[in-house]
């Protein structure tokens, strides 16, 4: 069976752009080599959850943690910064 995935982001704005979008979430493995997910809920209220899982076995959740809309910026944040990206240049592409 053939594992199809979205495209990884390569830049800042691709995580924004992805996390916006039509399907609301972002993934990819960090410099740690763990898997990241970043959802957004698709259905209001708008929240956001952030998930970690072991390598890249979507079945062992390391963390998974859910935030209000007003911690996007912080979230985005957090998420470039696993993936090994400046934090501080997400804002420039989420504001």
């Amino acid at each position: 069976m053939l594992l199809q995935r979205a495209q990884w982001p390569h830049t800042p704005g691709d995580i924004v752009k992805a996390l916006d979008g039509v399907w609301g979430v972002v993934g990819a493995v960090g410099e740690n080599g763990n898997l990241f997910r970043l959802e957004r809920s698709l259905k209001a209220p708008t929240t956001y959850t952030f998930i970690e899982y072991k390598g890249q076995d979507e079945t062992n959740i390391l963390s998974q943690e859910t935030f209000e809309p007003e911690h996007r910026i912080e979230l985005l944040k957090r998420f470039a910064k696993e993936l090994g990206f400046n934090p501080e240049a997400i804002v420039s592409y989420a504001e």
